[in-house]
Protein backbone atom coordinates (compact mmCIF):
# COMPACT_ATOMS: atom_id res chain seq x y z
CA UNK A 1 0.00 0.00 0.00
CA UNK A 2 3.01 2.31 1.00
CA UNK A 3 4.69 1.68 -2.26
CA UNK A 4 1.82 2.42 -3.97
CA UNK A 5 0.92 5.62 -2.29
CA UNK A 6 4.32 6.51 -3.19
CA UNK A 7 4.11 5.85 -6.60
CA UNK A 8 0.69 7.74 -7.11
CA UNK A 9 1.85 11.20 -5.53
CA UNK A 10 5.49 10.75 -7.14
CA UNK A 11 3.84 9.99 -11.25
CA UNK A 12 2.10 13.40 -11.62
CA UNK A 13 5.69 15.48 -10.65
CA UNK A 14 7.37 13.22 -12.90
CA UNK A 15 5.43 14.18 -16.27
CA UNK A 16 5.23 17.99 -15.17
CA UNK A 17 8.61 19.08 -17.17
CA UNK A 18 10.72 16.94 -19.12
CA UNK A 19 13.81 18.67 -21.34
CA UNK A 20 12.74 18.78 -24.50
CA UNK A 21 8.91 18.91 -24.37
CA UNK A 22 7.36 21.55 -26.59
CA UNK A 23 7.16 24.83 -23.94
CA UNK A 24 11.03 24.10 -22.90
CA UNK A 25 12.27 23.90 -26.36
CA UNK A 26 10.54 26.78 -27.77
CA UNK A 27 11.45 28.79 -24.27
CA UNK A 28 14.99 28.29 -25.08
CA UNK A 29 15.00 29.29 -28.74
CA UNK A 30 12.81 32.50 -28.81
CA UNK A 31 14.06 33.70 -25.44
CA UNK A 32 17.27 31.77 -23.90
CA UNK A 33 19.01 31.50 -26.26
CA UNK A 34 19.17 35.42 -27.87
CA UNK A 35 19.64 36.28 -24.27
CA UNK A 36 22.57 33.86 -24.29
CA UNK A 37 24.40 35.18 -27.26
CA UNK A 38 23.76 38.78 -26.02
CA UNK A 39 25.66 37.67 -22.65
CA UNK A 40 28.16 36.13 -24.71
CA UNK A 41 29.06 39.35 -26.93
CA UNK A 42 28.47 41.90 -23.92
CA UNK A 43 30.92 39.23 -21.74
CA UNK A 44 33.72 39.76 -24.61
CA UNK A 45 33.69 43.44 -24.62
CA UNK A 46 33.48 43.68 -21.08
CA UNK A 47 36.40 40.48 -21.27
CA UNK A 48 38.11 43.14 -23.53
CA UNK A 49 37.85 46.06 -21.36
CA UNK A 50 39.14 44.30 -18.55
CA UNK A 51 42.54 43.03 -19.77
CA UNK A 52 44.15 45.96 -18.35
CA UNK A 53 43.25 44.70 -15.05
CA UNK A 54 43.38 41.03 -15.72
CA UNK A 55 46.95 40.98 -17.32
CA UNK A 56 48.68 42.07 -14.21
CA UNK A 57 46.71 40.31 -11.65
CA UNK A 58 47.18 37.19 -14.33
CA UNK A 59 43.42 36.33 -13.96
CA UNK A 60 43.28 36.71 -18.03
CA UNK A 61 41.80 32.79 -18.07
CA UNK A 62 39.52 33.04 -15.11
CA UNK A 63 38.36 36.40 -16.89
CA UNK A 64 37.45 34.75 -20.31
CA UNK A 65 36.14 31.70 -18.88
CA UNK A 66 33.33 33.66 -16.84
CA UNK A 67 32.71 36.32 -19.28
CA UNK A 68 33.38 34.21 -22.68
CA UNK A 69 33.52 31.04 -22.33
CA UNK A 70 30.50 30.31 -20.03
CA UNK A 71 27.74 32.10 -21.93
CA UNK A 72 29.04 30.73 -24.98
CA UNK A 73 28.72 27.61 -23.79
CA UNK A 74 25.65 27.84 -22.21
CA UNK A 75 24.10 29.41 -25.65
CA UNK A 76 25.54 27.04 -28.74
CA UNK A 77 26.97 23.87 -26.93
CA UNK A 78 23.95 22.29 -24.95
CA UNK A 79 20.64 20.46 -26.46
CA UNK A 80 17.66 22.99 -27.41
CA UNK A 81 15.60 22.62 -24.34
CA UNK A 82 18.03 21.67 -21.65
CA UNK A 83 18.25 23.79 -18.39
CA UNK A 84 21.75 22.92 -17.40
Amino acid sequence: VLAGLITGLAAPSAYAYQPGDDGSVLLDLFILRPIGLVATVAGAVIFVGSLPISLPTLSVGRTYHELVKRPAKYTFYRSLGDDN
